[in-house]
């Protein structure tokens, strides 16, 4: 604990000190109408010591308050095995949340840093939540509309804290949003029927035989993602940790999970789902049988749709086959009277990923940053 001027900095040690920190975002958000409550079962269950993530990485939490009340939040975050692939020293700072005032800022900032530089990092980078997938980079551009599902979210001062701190673009993060009020291109769906002529089949996923599909799915994810930014090899217990893998075949909407087989292997999948977040918006971080209650009631009301993740097998890309996957997808949800669909997001770097949204009319709308700071030993 360090105090100065009535401000205290301080580790978290205890469970009250973990749900303190846990509560700064509603504090900062209070006001927002856009923001969407973190559950609080996901925060738990992130920083467990029994999470596989920390088989191979550290971390350590830091609150900052003013006269006793904590006013900002900011993890310290290391992933060995992410250092290992880039053969670079580069520690993460991620679950930041602070007041409008950079001298807590400043203060939080400072002191994941001095963590990192004493576990011998000599990069900062972020914000990421552990893991890209989990969450990361501030908002930069697309203010003024709520997260849609597996979306990050953050207020426009957030950003000049980060330049104020002297921290450097490390790379941006794009979503993409489709107008599904619009026809549907003709483009498309003319590369869909020539994906569908080569021998390609559709199939939904079976959740009923969700370990069966899990075997071939896993594999194929590591791969597909195996080339993306950020993204490191990982186990297959690891993975089924992320996305509630393991309740997958509670809450996959079927229709939206979409696989492509050739000769009866699967070769690619699309999955896809509403904007849950219209909903978990209402349930303020809680999750339990009101609240799932107030799902079933509630979940035809969504009217977005959100196309996150789509992975091919590398033999079969540049056959049309994400756009046989992106036509049943919008197709479907057209058919439910939804008025447009996010995508992503992607990496800036990501050319054929672009290049495939394109052809579904999708439009840029918000920009992610990602930051990195060189770091002095203090030692």
């Amino acid at each position: 604990m360090n105090k100065k001027d009535n401000i205290t900095v301080s580790e978290v040690i205890s469970n009250k000190d973990f749900k303190d920190f846990y509560n700064v975002s509603f504090k900062i958000y209070k006001e927002d109408e856009n923001w969407v409550p973190p559950f609080w079962n996901e925060y738990k269950a992130f920083f467990k010591k029994n999470n596989p993530f920390w088989s191979h990485g550290k971390y350590k939490l830091f609150t900052v308050s003013k006269k006793e009340k904590i006013v900002g939040r900011i993890a310290a975050i290391i992933d060995y095995k992410y250092c290992e692939m880039v053969g670079k020293k580069i520690g993460f700072f991620g679950f930041f949340e602070c007041i409008n005032d950079y001298n807590y800022a400043e203060i939080l900032l400072n002191s994941a840093q001095n963590w990192l530089s004493l576990k011998d990092m000599s990069v900062m980078r972020g914000p990421i939540n552990g893991r890209v997938d989990i969450g990361c980079g501030f908002l930069e551009t697309g203010f003024g509309s709520p997260p849609c599902f597996f979306s990050s979210y953050s207020p426009p001062y957030y950003l000049q804290f980060a330049e104020k701190f002297n921290m450097k673009k490390a790379r941006d993060q794009l979503l993409y949003y489709i107008d599904l009020t619009k026809p549907i291109p003709k483009r498309l769906l003319e590369k869909a029927n020539k994906s569908a002529e080569s021998g390609i089949k559709i199939r939904k996923f079976n959740r009923f035989r969700t370990k069966k599909e899990l075997k071939w799915w896993i594999d194929l994810f590591l791969e597909t993602f195996s080339e993306h930014w950020g993204y490191i090899h990982a186990s297959r217990e690891e993975v089924r940790t992320r996305f509630g893998i393991k309740q997958l075949r509670w809450f996959v909407d079927k229709d939206l999970f979409l696989i492509a087989e050739y000769e009866g292997s699967p070769v690619a999948y699309i999955w896809s789902t509403p904007d849950y977040n219209q909903i978990f918006k209402k349930f303020n971080g809680r999750l339990g049988p009101f609240q799932f209650l107030q799902y079933l009631l509630l979940k035809r009301q969504i009217n977005i749709g959100k196309l996150p993740i789509i992975g091919i097998k590398k033999e079969f890309r540049n056959q049309n086959i994400a756009s046989y996957l992106n036509y049943l997808t919008l197709i479907e949800m057209k058919k439910r009277g939804y008025i447009g669909a996010e995508v992503g997001w992607f990496d800036e770097g990501n050319s054929s990923a672009k290049a495939t949204i394109a052809i579904t009319g999708a439009k840029l709308y918000k920009k992610f940053r990602v930051f990195d700071k060189k770091i002095d030993n203090i030692r």
